[in-house]
């Protein structure tokens, strides 16, 4: 069934492949954001704007494996990222994320606290750790301010005074950027936010206009939009992409379900001790003796039951 589903799907990514409807490419896209931003100048650009840096400040860039030896085939399949050195000293992580995640925070932590002690051998003294930058470009809300843009650094809460420089997160809400106002849509790191949330062909140009690691990302774009096999593979990941959505949303719905059968378990429970019999439980539940006769006759067959072991009986039917 696995295999006959993949078949469909890689059928049907050939059919819009091929198909002459206008394309677009967005950079939200897990395959597309991969594809421009682990090549060195496009990422040097970004990271000018993001950090505030000087052009001839930047010696060198390496992008490197974002993967570390003793990783599984399966933990690899979670992680899409970009990993890099700047300088050979400062350690940069690079994500980008569509859908929602709670422990957001705690996974940014874990990921800076990985690189933080990478590589690090014992006997060395600890001011050889190098500083770790840890960016997150979400396309979710995350934080409660309104800004797009959010730098958290360790500073004491009294005094404010910087605790270490070696332990930084930067966070880009792309939603936000909508609504932002006045001095921040004028500062760079707002254009590369809007590119990187753009999803028309106009919205690209536009953001990209007059600076020149932008312009040369549009090009590659384009040239992605044109590219029969770069097309595939980003085509794939949309509907990866759209398939892992629709997972989440049926297995809550599969929550919301249960949870209303486990309430109406306990209720018709309640009233059985009561004596009350079928079509009076109906009534006061305003609903047909049909749909509820299930649930009424596993609580009168099985009275010491909890509400969980009549929602496996019934389940179970």
């Amino acid at each position: 069934m696995e295999q006959n589903e993949n078949n469909f799907i890689s059928e049907e990514v050939k059919r819009r492949v091929t198909d002459e409807e206008s394309f677009n490419i967005c950079l939200t896209n897990n395959y597309a954001f991969l594809k421009i931003f682990k090549k060195e100048e496009n990422v040097k650009g970004f990271l000018i704007d993001l950090l505030n840096l000087k052009e001839k400040k930047i010696k060198k860039i390496e992008i490197k494996d974002p993967f570390t030896s003793g990783e599984n085939k399966e933990e690899k399949e979670g992680i899409l990222d970009i990993k890099l050195t700047l300088n050979g000293n400062k350690k940069i992580n690079i994500e980008m994320h569509n859908t929602y995640q709670e422990d957001w925070t705690e996974r940014s932590l874990f990921y800076n606290c990985r690189m933080f002690t990478e590589g690090f051998k014992k006997g060395e003294p600890y001011w050889k750790l190098s500083p770790c930058i840890h960016i997150g470009i979400l396309n979710f809300n995350m934080m409660k301010s309104p800004g797009y843009y959010h730098k958290v650094t360790l500073r004491d809460e009294k005094t404010n005074e910087l605790y270490s420089r070696k332990f930084q997160f930067h966070m880009i809400e792309l939603k936000k950027t909508k609504t932002t106002k006045g001095k921040a849509r004028k500062h760079p790191l707002y254009r590369w936010a809007r590119l990187i949330a753009a999803t028309t062909w106009e919205e690209v140009a536009q953001e990209s206009a007059g600076n020149r690691y932008m312009e040369r990302i549009q090009e590659e774009m384009v040239k992605m939009s044109q590219d029969e096999r770069d097309r595939y593979l980003y085509l794939r990941e949309e509907m990866a992409a759209s398939d892992r959505v629709s997972q989440l949303q049926s297995a809550e719905n599969r929550g919301v379900r249960a949870g209303k059968l486990l309430n109406q378990i306990s209720m018709i429970q309640k009233k059985v001790k009561k004596n009350k019999n079928l079509e009076q439980i109906a009534d006061e539940l305003e609903e047909s003796t049909t749909k509820i006769r299930p649930i009424y006759d596993q609580v009168k067959q099985h009275p010491d039951k909890t509400v969980e072991e009549i929602y496996n009986l019934i389940n179970n039917e």
